[in-house]
């Protein structure tokens, strides 16, 4: 005989477990929930805190630039400005002559970026994919350009450069842009170690049987190159490019070592105060305060950093992928 005391015993453990289990489960999940939610604070304070150090500078621009320079005495100021002005952004644009430095930055930098992409493209195809004697030697000079500071080599250069050429037939190419123009087409120029460097590692990382099948069809090896190689390289092609004109724009020491009537943004830049005393106070002796000049400054910061940050805010997507791609990460 079976005892059916059995089966209501059974049924009110069961019911028991069951509602021991629903509150482990409801402990558990109250508990998750609670070190997720503390888990997003901290990351939210963590986040928030690095990009405020981040982005203090830029904000601090923006704001210096858009307010009176009486407000740079004014201890209350801190953010927002006290009293609103764009006259300190239109003497800024004035003093660097903006928009005639800005034509002649373009045409240099641009310019010598396009030369110094290619040249520095064939030199990293043939280092990730051509053998020859003294190629390793070679390559450590390459190496050497990216450790060697300009300065080293800046005496050199002008030396050069002022005498080009071969005794009566030497030039004085100093104050034109072939000084920089010249070195870019033969991959010397601003950083060109380092653009040759992501050149070989990307080429590198591209299949040879790509290379192959262009081989089997009949093409040598510039022609494999422009029409094969260079399709599949594109966004190394943009990264290259990219950090080629910051580095051309924000360029300068080398530039004012061959420039004398030349201006780029970055040169009037530098020499900002000046040209603010003789443009704006047309006298080279007026006496500003350094807290005073600092609006006319970070004007000057602001505008020269615009065309570059709109640059980038459009090609990001294919500037990161080129890093990927390129083998400097990971």
């Amino acid at each position: 005989m079976t005892n059916t005391t059995d089966s209501p015993v059974k049924s009110d453990n069961n019911t028991l477990e069951k509602k021991q289990k629903s509150r482990e489960e409801k402990l558990y999940i109250r508990k998750k929930t609670i070190a997720n939610g503390i888990w997003c604070f901290f990351r939210f304070v963590i986040l928030f805190g690095l990009g405020f150090v981040i982005m203090y500078p830029l904000i601090y621009m923006i704001s210096c630039s858009f307010r009176d320079r009486n407000d740079m005495n004014d201890p209350t100021v801190m953010w927002i400005p006290r009293h609103f002005t764009l006259k300190i952004i239109k003497e800024t644009l004035e003093a660097m002559d903006f928009w005639n430095t800005l034509k002649t930055t373009l045409i240099l930098n641009i310019g010598c970026a396009f030369v110094q992409v290619l040249s520095c493209a064939v030199t990293g195809y043939g280092f990730a994919r051509f053998k020859f004697k003294g190629k390793n030697i070679m390559f450590i000079i390459v190496i050497m350009m990216i450790l060697v500071p300009p300065q080293i080599i800046s005496l050199p250069l002008y030396t050069q450069f002022r005498h080009f050429g071969f005794g009566k037939f030497s030039v004085n190419l100093l104050d034109s842009m072939l000084t920089m123009y010249l070195p870019a087409m033969t991959g010397n120029g601003i950083r060109a170690g380092l653009m040759i460097l992501i050149f070989r590692q990307f080429f590198r990382g591209l299949p040879r049987e790509l290379e192959d099948a262009a081989y089997i069809d009949g093409c040598g090896p510039f022609r494999t190159f422009v029409q094969v190689m260079i399709p599949n390289a594109t966004s190394a092609f943009l990264t290259v490019f990219l950090f080629s004109v910051v580095w051309y724009w924000n360029d300068y020491y080398v530039s004012s070592t061959f420039f004398n009537n030349t201006r780029t943004i970055a040169l009037m830049l530098q020499n900002l105060d000046t040209e603010l005393k003789q443009r704006i106070f047309n006298s080279a002796t007026v006496d500003i305060s350094p807290r005073e000049q600092i609006v006319w400054k970070e004007a000057g910061c602001l505008l020269s950093i615009t065309p570059i940050l709109l640059l980038y805010i459009c090609l990001q997507k294919y500037f990161t992928e080129g890093i990927e791609r390129s083998g400097l990460v990971g």
